[in-house]
């Protein structure tokens, strides 16, 4: 176990220390936050100013808020997974074979890694979340729900790892996995249903994205992160007006005539991180990382 906790440690300082992968871990956050300011966001004010309640501004916040957090969950440990490629790029990972430690604790330590920093940094926008929100007149979320989102937010970071983790196997060069991480970050927002509400595709493209685990974690933060603003606006869950909203906006999921629910959504997440991980060890089995 200390030889895993020092490698883990020694993950997580090469990231922080890497100013640019840091900022490339957050650059499809700011992007959408500086669309979101920039006219996203009033697109979606102006549609939902004909409720003619108060709250609106919280809504849209936090629905803004919702995405940017999930986008995180999926690009920095995208970011801190880039540690095994240039460990590899950089011939060190020969170093680590020559040396005791097991390869499995070696895997391990990178992946672990991967789960840390997500956290962190997650754990930093979700603060800058919160405080956008009270300044856009929205309030902060009880303790009941932060450790439910929190809760969800782990799961996230440990499934999307899980899938980059397995990925890098494949990946021998930086330029390479450059490019996943571009093709991720300019995709995530479309895939999430960010940079364009769901419901304003097309209904073979949302069967397709309802079907990805993005959809899954997106939609399960945005439940639990707009609950306040939802209860402000909608008075709860139940009107005409939230389904329609909900529909739209992506606060529900269909897979042909079947809504899920929350505990359908986290399952496939688990799942989808399980199998992964079960992919990872049957490659790590067979040959070198």
């Amino acid at each position: 176990m200390n030889v895993l906790y020092h490698l883990v440690l020694r993950n997580i300082k090469l990231y922080l220390r890497d100013k640019a992968a840091v900022f490339f871990s957050f650059l499809s956050v700011i992007i959408i936050l500086a669309l979101y300011i920039l006219f996203l966001g009033k697109i979606q004010t102006d549609r939902v100013a004909t409720l003619g309640v108060e709250g609106l501004d919280w809504l849209v916040s936090s629905w803004i808020m919702a995405g940017i957090l999930t986008v995180s969950t999926v690009t920095v440990p995208l970011g801190a997974i880039g540690n095994l490629i240039d460990d590899r790029a950089d011939g060190l990972i020969n170093d680590f074979y020559t040396s005791p430690i097991k390869r499995n604790i070696l895997a391990l330590s990178y992946l672990i890694s991967a789960w840390v920093i997500g956290f962190i940094m997650v754990m930093v926008n979700f603060i800058i979340g919160q405080i956008y929100v009270l300044i856009q007149g929205g309030e902060l979320m009880g303790f009941v729900q932060l450790i439910q989102i929190l809760g969800v937010v782990i799961i996230s970071i440990m499934t999307f790892s899980s899938f980059f983790f397995y990925l890098s196997m494949f990946i021998r060069t930086r330029n390479a996995y450059s490019l996943l991480a571009t093709l991720v970050s300019t995709f995530i927002g479309f895939l999430g249903g960010i940079y364009i509400a769901i419901g304003d595709l097309g209904e073979n493209v949302q069967a397709v994205m309802n079907v990805l685990p993005t959809a899954h974690a997106v939609t399960l933060i945005r439940r639990l992160y707009m609950e306040g603003a939802i209860n402000e606006v909608f008075g709860g869950t139940g009107s005409n007006e939230y389904i329609t909203y909900a529909n739209h906006y992506g606060l529900s999921i269909s897979i042909g005539s079947v809504e899920l629910t929350s505990f359908h959504m986290l399952l496939s997440l688990i799942v989808f991180m399980v199998v992964f991980y079960v992919l990872s060890v049957v490659k790590l089995s067979r040959t070198k990382l």
